[in-house]
């Protein structure tokens, strides 16, 4: 079975390019606000990562991970921003992600840091 990973951000276009990225190692799924990222996580619980844009509407990435977080400690969370305001990303450090990602994404950086995020979790990949 391979780990799953839930890719949250209200740019579609990002969801999918990321999705289609991922789809040989990981099930994904995709959320375009944090509402509807909770939801999918309620409904599946055996997802592993958590990719989040800070920036979005209705609920943005700090308050998802506030959120994530008052239920699971466990799960990976990594951030994403076109944004590098040093003040949003100390925050949602502060609210527990793991790590972040600047946009637009240096590939095989964003293929390691999530890699690297599933075998923490203690899921072997097929390479």
């Amino acid at each position: 079975m391979k780990p799953s990973v839930l890719i949250v951000d209200d740019e579609n276009v990002i969801c999918e390019g990321i999705a289609r990225l991922l789809a040989e190692k990981y099930t994904t799924y995709l959320a375009q606000n944090g509402k509807e990222a909770i939801d999918i996580l309620k409904a599946n619980k055996d997802i592993a990562v958590v990719l989040c844009d800070i920036i979005m509407p209705e609920m943005d990435g700090n308050a998802l991970i506030k959120e994530i977080r008052s239920e699971n400690k466990d799960i990976i969370m990594i951030v994403m921003t076109a944004f590098a305001d040093p003040n949003k990303v100390c925050e949602a450090m502060k609210q527990g992600a793991n790590n972040f990602m600047l946009k637009p994404f240096n590939i095989p950086l964003l293929e390691m840091t999530i890699n690297s995020a599933v075998r923490k979790k203690g899921h072997p990949l097929n390479n």
